[in-house]
């Protein structure tokens, strides 16, 4: 791992910068009513709570109705996260992904056209996050956000907290590409003159990373406060090459996230 602070910071946003798992249930639970009309407005009791600990499987926004699927069926938790399989119920629903994803999305425009204040505030910043973003900001490093999410939601849960990253500083669903082919595309310009490090909740995405060519020297961080399991911090740990990183760490310098 470089010690030196890196050119290019490229962040993900869920799990990362923010934890919006409050919107993500009431979206998810919204898109499987519209799914399945015949489904009570209500959600069952403990539905949030199995939900979010079951959370660290979704890759992509558009699987989170279908884990409700998964746990309405009675799949138990631990096999939802020992062996996730969300296009066998996609399979079992009749829809196309992308069908789905847009049902998820037109329920986030219509919420957030009928109150963005409740929208927003149904997403929270893990303590110190936006406080590292604001300090970074107009410094040396460049600040780049790499998401599953449509970029401009995140555009705009960061612009009320008075981050302004422009959309070319936010790669998110709509680019349509891996995010380890985002990152190459982000240290090919004079490569010699750039070093890059990712923050993500997902070690599934890293170990992508670790594979890609190219990206042999990118510094690789988990983010041990997000969407992951406690067998994910500990392979981790075990890792070589990706730094299992706190919180604590990440709200300060640099030299700090790679000190043994």
């Amino acid at each position: 791992m470089p010690a030196r602070d890196p050119t290019i910071l490229a962040l993900d946003f869920d799990g990362v910068v923010c934890d919006g798992m409050a919107e993500y249930f009431v979206a998810a639970w919204r898109t499987w009513r519209r799914l399945r009309p015949s489904v009570g407005l209500d959600p069952p009791r403990g539905l949030v709570d199995r939900f979010a600990r079951v959370r660290p499987v979704v890759e992509t926004g558009w699987e989170m109705p279908l884990l409700i699927m998964a746990l309405l069926a009675g799949v138990s938790e631990a096999e939802i996260l020992e062996r996730w399989r969300p296009n066998a119920f996609l399979a079992e629903l009749g829809r196309a992904r992308d069908e789905i994803t847009a049902v998820l999305d037109s329920v986030r425009d219509e919420w957030i056209a009928a109150d963005e204040a409740d929208w927003l505030d149904h997403h929270r910043f893990y303590p110190g996050a936006i406080e590292r973003l604001r300090r970074l900001a107009n410094g040396p490093t460049r600040i780049v956000v790499v998401t599953t999410k449509e970029g401009r939601f995140a555009q705009k849960l960061l612009f009320r907290q008075g981050v302004d990253l422009g959309a070319e500083d936010v790669y998110g669903k709509e680019a349509q590409r891996p995010k380890p082919v985002i990152l190459r595309e982000l240290i090919e310009p004079s490569s010699t003159a750039r070093s890059l490090w990712f923050v993500e909740d997902r070690l599934k995405t890293l170990d992508a990373v670790k594979r890609a060519p190219a990206l042999d020297d990118v510094g690789l961080f988990l983010a041990g406060w997000g969407y992951n399991t406690a067998r994910d911090r500990e392979e981790a740990r075990r890792d070589d090459r990706i730094v299992l990183l706190s919180l604590e760490q990440f709200g300060g310098d640099f030299p700090t996230w790679v000190e043994a």
